[in-house]
Formats: structure tokens, sequence, C-alpha cells
């Protein structure tokens, strides 16, 4: 199965943003009026990410400072396995 995390909506307005359902960082779905405001805002994280990554760093954050790849790895991970055990119960 394919799944495309860009969706494009065609409409007769000029706007032509393209809008992206799923965080840059972590590739979880946005699914709430939160996650898609801080996408629109914070270069498409979701407000999980935003509120880990973002909010204290947000001057670094505006200079291009991104998460290393460990750091980025470990904490999906963990976002992950908090799901999973939410699933179980």
């Amino acid at each position: 199965m394919y799944i495309n995390p860009k969706i494009k909506f065609k409409s007769k307005s000029l706007n032509t943003e393209k809008i992206n359902f799923f965080c840059q960082l972590c590739k979880f779905p946005l699914l709430s009026f939160d996650d898609f405001n801080c996408a629109k805002d914070w270069d498409g994280v979701c407000h999980e990410c935003y509120l880990t990554f973002v909010e204290a760093r947000r001057k670094e954050w505006k200079e291009n400072w991104r998460p290393d790849k460990e750091t980025l790895e470990e904490y999906i991970y963990k976002r992950k396995s908090v799901l999973l055990q939410q699933e179980k119960k």
C-alpha cells in the first residue's frame, strides 16, 4: 500500500500553499488543531515535537537548529512505545 503524505486540494482561490498532514520531525500524523497550528508556525512540526524540541529553543530553532538523528530516533521510539501501551489497555 502506498501512502502519500502530501495531499493537494484543488480550489478556486489563489492560495497555492501545500498542506502536509505529517510532522516533519517524527513523521506522526497531524491530528489536532494544535498540531496544525504548530506545523504552520514552526516548520511543519506537530504539537508534541514543538513542546519537546522547539519551545525551549525558539531562537535556536529559527536559526535552523534541529535535534540530532540519535536524539530524534530515541524520541520516536519512546513515543511509539507509549502509544502501544495505551492501545493494550
